[in-house]
C-alpha cells in the first residue's frame, strides 16, 4: 500500500481520480480537528522553545536533510542552541535518545 498508493495518485494519466472523495473526507475530518482546537475543545500544548519542522509528505529526496544542517549552522552562527529531533527513515517510533553533540 505504500508504494502503491503513490503511484496511483501521481499517475499520468490520472488513475487515481477515485480517491479524490477520500482526500475530501480527511480533509474535512482535519478541518473538524483544527476547529476544535481553535474552539478550546481540544487542549493545546504551547512549547517553551521555538520549534520549526522540516518535512512533507512525499518520503526522499526532497532535500530536508541538507536544509536541516543549513538551519543548524545558520541559528548556531547567531548564537541559538539547538536541538535536532528526528524519527529517521522508517522510524517507528520508540523512545528517544540523546545522541553526542557533533559541532
Amino acid at each position: 500500500m505504500r508504494e502503491w498508493l503513490p503511484s496511483v495518485w501521481y499517475a499520468k494519466p490520472r488513475r487515481g481520480h477515485w480517491l479524490l472523495p477520500l482526500a475530501w473526507l480527511f480533509a474535512a475530518a482535519a478541518g473538524l480537528r483544527r476547529l476544535a482546537y481553535r474552539g478550546g475543545l481540544r487542549a493545546r500544548y504551547r512549547s517553551p522553545c521555538t520549534i520549526v519542522v522540516v518535512g512533507n509528505i512525499t518520503a526522499g529526496g526532497t532535500g530536508k536533510t541538507p536544509l536541516v544542517l543549513w538551519l543548524v549552522e545558520a541559528l548556531r552562527a547567531r548564537g541559538m542552541a539547538v536541538g535536532i529531533v528526528s524519527r529517521g527513515y522508517g522510524g517507528a517510533g520508540g523512545p528517544a535518545r540523546r545522541l553526542p553533540e557533533s559541532a
